[in-house]
């Protein structure tokens, strides 16, 4: 019988050309927290951040909150934004905040392939998706190491 589960979902909306949203929720059976992220698409700079504790352990856990405001400025395409993200929300505030933003971050790239196939769906409905995020990631060098700039002759997903 489970005993515990956690959820973690990440959704992502796109405001005009220049800031996407991101919308972060973790639940288990002890919490549940929510957190909006706008991040600067030309550069994966935190441009504003909330959070709400919806369900938690301690009276002192929603002021957690406040500590989001240390990540505004960080770039999500910095090399060790994940430090720095875990030491000012996770270490001086929550945890499961800091957690929820790294998986928000985790999510850029991806959201950006999807922009890109829906874009290229508009002008050739038959356009292959795969096609489409290779491409992306062939012209993006920030997205190395996500598993789609892996070639596919290689590896256990070889053709």
């Amino acid at each position: 019988m489970i005993t515990f589960s956690r959820t973690m979902l990440v959704g992502g909306e796109f405001l005009g050309e220049k800031t996407l949203r991101f919308h972060g929720i973790l639940e288990d059976n002890i919490y549940a927290m929510e957190l909006q992220v706008e991040v600067g698409v030309d550069n994966g700079r935190i441009l504003r951040i909330q959070g709400e504790m919806k369900r938690y352990t301690t009276p002192i856990c929603p002021r957690a909150a406040e500590f989001l405001q240390k990540a505004v400025g960080i770039s999500l395409r910095e090399e060790n934004w994940i430090s720095k993200v875990n030491r000012e929300v996770g270490q001086k505030g929550c945890q499961h905040f800091a957690e929820i933003l790294i998986e928000c971050g985790r999510c850029l790239d991806f959201a950006m392939i999807a922009r890109a196939i829906a874009g290229a769906r508009k002008e050739n409905p038959s356009v292959s998706s795969q096609e489409v995020a290779r491409s992306w990631v062939r012209n993006h060098p920030e997205a190395q190491g996500v598993c789609l700039s892996r070639p596919l002759t290689e590896g256990p997903h070889a053709d």
